[in-house]
């Protein structure tokens, strides 16, 4: 056999063996691709949502909308004025126009809720679940469940200050949710 045909045959050998490889890592490749989807879809899914009046700038990033001037913004507008309380206080932050707030707000937590009136709905701490109390200012998670698990031990509470009670709830803490709850 002459040096010609050898390489030849050892190309075409090894462009078949090649052809067989990248065949062979094709579905591999694929299956790396949906778990790291899975992957970011869980990671988005125990990010979200994010409470406006806690969060760093880098995790305000991750909403839709805000880029890093942006969550500054909103980091320095809370430290300046405190908590936001509606969803209209941050449209008072530099840069967030009502565009904006349409794309994020479904996003995050820490902001009462506004009726189709406009006026703020008040929530009803003795009916109300863990997951519409957490969204009042200076109540997270924590003290969301906490509240429900003390209503459930000791009754109703009958005004602000019976909230006292729950560990971890004090008198600044009142001062903040007083006028966006009911008994």
């Amino acid at each position: 056999m002459s040096t010609r045909t050898r390489i030849v045959l050892g190309s075409v050998i090894l462009i078949f063996a090649i052809g067989i490889f990248i065949s062979a890592i094709a579905p591999l490749r694929e299956g790396i691709k949906k778990s790291d989807k899975t992957m970011t879809a869980s990671a988005t899914s125990s990010v979200f949502p994010i409470n406006v009046n806690t969060a760093d700038e880098k995790t305000l990033e991750m909403l839709p909308g805000i880029g890093p001037s942006k969550a500054r913004a909103i980091v320095d507008y809370r430290k300046k004025t405190g908590p936001f309380v509606s969803l209209e206080d941050l449209l008072k932050v530099p840069g967030i126009g009502p565009s904006t707030l349409n794309r994020f707000s479904g996003f995050i937590t820490g902001v009462s809720t506004v009726s189709s009136n406009g006026e703020e709905k008040k929530i009803n701490i003795n009916t109300a679940t863990a997951k519409e109390i957490e969204n009042l200012p200076s109540i997270g998670k924590i003290k969301a469940r906490e509240i429900v698990s003390y209503r459930e031990l000791h009754g109703p509470f009958h005004n602000p200050e019976d909230l006292k009670k729950v560990s971890g709830i004090g008198s600044k803490t009142i001062q903040k949710i007083k006028d966006l709850i009911e008994f």
